[in-house]
């Protein structure tokens, strides 16, 4: 069993949240039709939608949900590492 200290746990929210904030300079085309000058930024899900002549929309659900997927992927990146370090 590998074990997370609190320190290592911290660091992968904080690296987690960041990532999850940085995917928000992403491009990511939805796939239904929409008004082609629009952005949609944001990545597995779309959070930040530039509109043009009007202010950004945020999604803070999705964004939530982002953070969450990235904070998961890095939680394993470190349990795999920590896990192939110690054997």
């Amino acid at each position: 069993m590998v074990r997370v200290n609190w320190r290592s746990l911290v660091l992968v929210v904080v690296i987690g949240v960041c990532i999850g904030l940085f995917t928000g300079i992403v491009e990511n085309r939805p796939s239904e039709i929409g008004i082609p000058e629009d952005k949609y930024n944001g990545f597995p899900l779309v959070w930040r939608i530039t509109h043009t002549g009007l202010p950004d929309e945020y999604r803070f659900l999705e964004l939530f949900v982002d953070c969450l997927f990235w904070f998961v992927i890095v939680l394993i990146i470190v349990l795999l590492v920590k896990k192939l370090v110690k054997s």
